[in-house]
């Protein structure tokens, strides 16, 4: 009975430890609280409020918006108990003032007394616009409301970056004020105009630091595909790299600390696994690199795949929810894109001083394919503020660089004296919106011309690289831009020219600006035998077979399209001379479709018909 109880007694005394139990909190569920204070220091009564329901938004009285448009792409206020209840101040809703908002919300008298060690621990969530956060939205604390010390909440928390995340969850030590005191006073202070809103709940006040003493993360990871989606073709001769940054955010060294990443098809086969491990990682180690030996050649289909990265080490993680990440790329027909779909918009902070700014992606081509594959068009996401902007008058030019030969592979000597000093113009795109137009985020395609011709099409080179970029100009430096922020590609993937310099929103913020391939040319200037490839059946319903025999081996491409040239199916492959392969069609409208090899000897083109079932 006695050692049950002792460990009974045990298990208690650790659990606490490392899940510290507030003695104050406060989840405003009842409604603000009638002891605490709120007001406006700038006497324009921008207040905080009591919301009874995180989805409410505006059509209730005491809430904020929940800016779920296409700009902005927020989700409901997440705190723990958001539910019941929270407080919030919306500075959106004063719109511009004459001075800056200065609101404040103060509780009544905590008493700390016999406790010298005091952290607050609360959840919420910001919307910054006007000002950055660093020094704008604050915590104060005070013993006698009179003399108050800041402590900052948010860091690099920008107006470009606009959002905390969903709930931003802060652990401040205050001991310096707060230790020890009879009457201490807790305030948050935002300094704004015209910002979007400060969210506000699950106060709680602790004796000891609740950080989890075992709590490992994946603070980065590398992303190895050089594009989110790539062409199969242009794939197979990427090589995938993998190693990632942990950081021990506990209170207690990790031991055998082991980093995993594996790459699975989208039926959860394994096609790679490779891990790694440090035997210690010390408290307050932040970043540790830990790189794998392993690397992968994607001899993939088309198709989704996902990369998986896992930390973990000898003790139980107490907040697994950043110990696991993982992200898709995709091998496509005939396309290039650094994202899924826009997520985020931004434009360079002090868009409305600049005559113009530039969106542009990095592409670049294999130098294996026996085919010539030209650049048909662009896609590109927007939005505006319809306080700024018409949605019917928006103008866009897209343009295609290649990049000049003595532009280094990391791009690290651009000219910054103009856009386009370090390439040279080979394609061009218009963009104009119109009375049909709808501010919803869309994808938008555009056609490429050749710059030298004027003809549809701009013929890419082999082992070549790609600026494709947006400009907008005059007016429409207002413009948002669509980004997704899903991958950190760790090396010049976007960038943008702001008039002065290139420059990054940060690795992970990719632009939605799409690159579309189709052939150069449907006809067989050099033309192979006609026993060279016999394709059936035909009419095709959804598989189509290509018997493929050539008089030697060497490199073979081949290409399924559509009679402008647009392509299907793109696969290159390194050694042919007698093969059949089979391919299983996209969706396709009946029709004629062409069926091309391509060697170094020359090509073959043959139509098929594509029936319904």
């Amino acid at each position: 009975m006695n050692k049950l109880l002792y460990v009974f007694l045990l298990v208690a005394t650790t659990v606490s430890a490392q899940a510290p139990v507030p003695f104050w909190t406060e989840t405003f569920a009842n409604g603000l609280p009638t002891t605490w204070t709120t007001q406006d220091a700038s006497g324009q009564d921008v207040i905080w409020t009591w919301c009874s329901n995180p989805e409410a938004g505006n059509s209730e009285a005491g809430c904020s918006p929940v800016w779920n448009d296409a700009l902005n792409a927020q989700t409901p206020f997440n705190a723990t108990t958001a539910a019941n209840g929270f407080v919030t101040v919306d500075s959106d809703e004063a719109t511009q003032l004459p001075n800056d908002h200065v609101s404040r919300l103060t509780t009544a008298p905590i008493n700390c007394a016999g406790k010298s060690t005091v952290f607050v621990r609360f959840q919420s969530l910001l919307g910054t616009y006007t000002y950055n956060a660093d020094d704008k939205a604050i915590l104060k604390v005070s013993t006698d409301q009179t003399n108050w010390t800041s402590f900052q909440v948010f860091f690099g928390l920008t107006t470009t970056e606009r959002w905390s995340a969903n709930p931003e969850v802060s652990i401040i030590d205050v001991s310096s004020v707060a230790g020890n005191q009879a009457t201490v006073y807790l305030q948050w202070e935002w300094t704004g105009n015209w910002d979007y809103m400060w969210n506000l709940d699950d106060v709680e006040v602790f004796d000891q630091n609740p950080t989890p003493r075992h709590d490992l993360g994946i603070s980065e990871f590398f992303y190895p595909a050089s594009s989110f989606a790539q062409p199969a073709s242009e794939l197979r001769t990427d090589t995938f790299g993998f190693y990632g940054r942990v950081t021990n955010f506990g209170l207690a060294d990790q031991t055998n600390v082991e980093l995993k990443a594996w790459i699975t098809d989208d039926a959860g086969t394994i096609l790679f696994a490779d891990s790694a491990k440090i035997g210690v990682l010390p408290v307050g180690y932040v970043d540790s690199l830990i790189i794998l030996d392993k690397l992968f050649a994607p001899e993939v289909e088309e198709g989704t795949y996902n990369i998986h990265y896992q930390v973990s080490a000898d003790s139980t993680d107490l907040r697994p929810g950043d110990n696991v990440q993982v992200r898709q790329f995709v091998a496509t027909s005939a396309l290039f894109a650094k994202e899924d779909l826009p997520e985020q918009f931004f434009r360079p902070s002090g868009a409305d001083a600049l005559s113009n700014y530039y969106v542009c992606n990095y592409y670049a081509t294999s130098n294996t394919s026996p085919e010539q594959y030209r650049a048909l068009s662009a896609d590109f996401a927007y939005t505006i503020d319809e306080a700024e902007l018409d949605i019917t008058n928006i103008q866009a030019a897209i343009y295609l660089l290649k990049v000049k030969d003595n532009i280094a592979d990391d791009l690290s000597n651009l000219d910054n004296s103009s856009f386009f000093a370090s390439f040279d113009w080979v394609g061009l795109g218009e963009y104009g919106s119109d009375a049909s137009t709808e501010d919803d985020g869309s994808i938008r395609n555009v056609g490429l011309l050749d710059f030298n011709t004027g003809e549809e099409g701009i013929a890419l080179e082999e082992g070549a690289r790609y600026m494709l970029a947006v400009g907008y100009a005059n007016d429409n430096v207002f413009v948002f831009h669509g980004f997704n922020d899903d991958n950190s590609y760790l090396f010049s993937s976007t960038l943008i020219y702001d008039g002065s310099d290139f420059v990054t929103f940060g690795p992970d913020a990719n632009a939605v600006l799409r690159l579309n391939l189709g052939l150069v040319s449907t006809t067989d200037n050099n033309p192979l035998p006609e026993q060279a490839m016999q394709l059936f059946p035909n009419p095709v319903t959804d598989n189509i077979n290509l018997d493929v025999k050539l008089e030697k081996s060497g490199p073979l491409a081949i290409t399924i399209a559509d009679m402008s040239g647009k392509v299907i199916v793109m696969e290159n492959y390194d050694n042919v001379q007698q093969q059949l392969f089979n391919y299983k069609l996209p969706k396709l409208a009946a029709g004629t479709y062409l069926a091309r090899i391509a060697t170094n000897e020359g090509t073959l083109t043959k139509p098929f018909t594509v029936v319904g079932k």
